[in-house]
């Protein structure tokens, strides 16, 4: 680490960037970093859609001539089709300007954080070493993601950047705390099931019974990170010279049944009744109004529930050894850990939570 860090944010705050600046250091076993030296970090309010990332020519000569590597992590994470325009604006079109930047840079130095769903509707085994074998994808985050990767090899194979990538799966909180650090991915889907249990949960606070078929396949995976794991390895292997030109699946090596996990997502919610069904179904037994609700809310997040590719993470495995950083197996503990916390931080933002807290008591005097 140099004598500054350079934070790119996009309508946000310095305090915000000193927050994200804090967790990489926490993560890389700095954790003085950020109160020691605040100072030396340099904060740019711009946008990576627009040529230049949107901030001053002499902004960026100051990046260019002080940054030992650039770390990309901005995307836009929508599935809606209705926003292709603007998830390719964002995710190919920044990534092309983050080039441009790093091609100015002394050491050319690429971090690029991109996600293992570049698969798309690919079945069996995925390589790391595999991008554009001409797959389908479910939505247009997954294709803009693989055409980011496109534009990263052809820079890396013209010397314009020595680039590193990394695949993340879906991850989710803290193996440690089960903290969540976003809200997106299986956690919006947690939400979706959780606005829909309240609206039919009794006064009582026991087991909620809520028929509800879900188009999805029991058997199927979903492949579960937490976040410190992802963390941990981009920094452990963004320091290794050989990571230089690598792709590497950040995906745990041992993916969830979907009804192992659906099983403890609804203990958390106290609800049953809840259950994964292939389309078959719904043609002997047509959607209920609740059913054909929750589907169009959920649309977007259902398509992984039919199954995923096995994403080989060799690669990342080997290159993590030396720092002995191992994936935490998703056992029954660890997701309900998870999902508690989570369900726990949707009860504390409830409006009957918030009731609870507004209230006074009052004691009059004899």
């Amino acid at each position: 680490m140099r004598d500054a860090l350079h934070a790119g944010i996009k309508q946000a705050s310095t305090a915000t960037a000193i927050s994200i600046a804090a967790a990489l250091a926490n993560a890389a076993g700095l954790e003085d970093f950020p109160r020691r030296h605040a100072n030396r970090l340099d904060v740019f309010e711009g946008d990576i859609s627009r040529p230049g990332l949107g901030i001053s020519n002499d902004a960026i000569r100051s990046i260019a001539s002080s940054a030992d590597e650039v770390w990309h992590a901005a995307a836009l994470l929508s599935f809606r089709t209705g926003h292709r325009d603007d998830i390719f604006r964002v995710n190919v079109g920044g990534t092309r300007h983050i080039l441009d930047l790093v091609a100015r840079t002394r050491t050319q130095r690429l971090q690029h954080v991109s996600t293992a769903y570049v698969a798309g509707t690919r079945t069996g085994l995925v390589l790391e070493s595999e991008t554009d074998v001409g797959q389908a994808f479910r939505n247009p985050y997954e294709e803009s993601k693989c055409q980011a990767e496109r534009l990263i090899h052809d820079a890396h194979a013209r010397g314009a950047a020595r680039a590193s990538i990394y695949r993340p799966s879906v991850v989710i909180g803290d193996s440690v705390s089960g903290r969540a650090t976003h809200s997106h991915g299986v956690y919006a889907f947690i939400r979706g099931l959780w606005r829909l249990v309240g609206s039919h949960r009794p006064a009582t606070r026991g087991v909620t019974t809520v028929p509800l078929r879900i188009l999805g396949v029991m058997d199927a995976t979903l492949n579960f990170v937490p976040i410190d794991y992802v963390a941990d390895g981009m920094i452990a292997i963004a320091g290794q010279a050989a990571s230089d030109g690598g792709t590497y699946h950040l995906a745990n090596p041992y993916p969830t049944k979907n009804r192992g996990w659906l099983s403890i997502v609804c203990t958390a919610l106290r609800v049953k009744g809840i259950h994964l069904v292939d389309a078959e179904s719904f043609s002997e037994r047509p959607m209920t109004r609740l059913e054909a609700l929750f589907h169009r809310q959920m649309v977007f997040y259902n398509q992984y529930l039919a199954g995923e590719p096995r994403f080989d993470c060799r690669r990342a495995l080997n290159a993590l050894t030396p720092a002995r950083i191992e994936c935490p197996r998703p056992t029954v503990p660890f997701l309900t850990r998870m999902a508690n916390r989570y369900v726990e931080s949707l009860r504390a933002r409830s409006p009957a939570a918030a009731r609870s807290r507004g209230r006074t008591i009052r004691h009059e005097p004899r």
